[in-house]
């Protein structure tokens, strides 16, 4: 088994899917609906309001796209088929990860371009280095839920359930979390550590507002590292 031979299956399934097109088509609706407030109705927005609502539906919609080429494989139970050895069991969670990324450089590419062209259509001026953040930040968002959810999978495969709580993970917990910041008797760094540093809490904002701290980056590249760790040495122990 190939890691890029997997990879290649699934970018094909990706891009020959409608769900693809239809949640792409989804997320550039609202965009454009600010985009047409302010080309005819003079409305009071700027472009950073139409990357905010590309991702009111993109940050669940490139999560659940994320999750489907390994729910897929659970759900129809094709992957005992590709986990008889330790080493190809490796190969398949670093394939999925692979996919992940592509995933979210599909809807970071989306984004990116649609913003241009919608800036360009309600006469708003769009920042050069908007153009790869968008990107860059659809990727790590991406990388983040997907590996985690990846990982999950590893220890419960319950494909119904990894998609709750994914949907509670990225519209509910953030909320939860604000509620908890705003208890006064918190201790500093727990805010600190909480606005900075969890990207469970901070990562479904900064995404579509794009304002990210440099603690931001950091936080997310080593959470995405730390989960697939965890999840590289589970699946080997894994009983497909």
């Amino acid at each position: 088994m190939k890691i890029s031979k997997l990879v290649f299956y699934d970018f094909k399934n990706i891009m020959t899917s409608w769900v693809t097109y239809f949640s792409l088509v989804l997320c550039i609706l609202p965009a454009f609906g600010i985009a047409y407030s302010v080309a005819n109705l003079n409305g009071p927005f700027e472009v950073i309001q139409l990357t905010y609502f590309f991702a009111f539906f993109g940050t669940l919609l490139v999560v659940i796209n994320a999750m489907l080429p390994f729910t897929k494989d659970i759900s129809q139970n094709t992957i005992t088929l590709m986990m008889n050895t330790k080493i190809n069991r490796i190969k398949y969670y670093i394939a999925k990860v692979i996919t992940i990324g592509i995933v979210g450089l599909i809807f970071g590419i989306a984004g990116s371009l649609s913003t241009y062209f919608l800036a360009a259509y309600a006469g708003l001026e769009m920042p050069g280095e908007l153009m790869w953040q968008i990107i860059l930040h659809f990727i790590l968002y991406t990388l983040f839920y997907g590996t985690l959810f990846l990982t999950i999978s590893t220890f419960y495969n319950n494909v119904l359930a990894l998609f709750i709580v994914a949907l509670l993970s990225i519209m509910l917990l953030p909320s939860l979390l604000d509620g908890i910041l705003m208890w006064d008797g918190l201790s500093e760094w727990v805010n600190t550590f909480i606005r900075e540093y969890l990207p469970l809490y901070f990562l479904p904002e900064v995404t579509g507002s794009h304002n990210w701290l440099p603690a931001h980056y950091v936080s997310s590249a080593a959470g995405i590292i730390l989960i697939a760790v965890i999840g590289l040495i589970k699946i080997q122990k894994r009983d497909y």
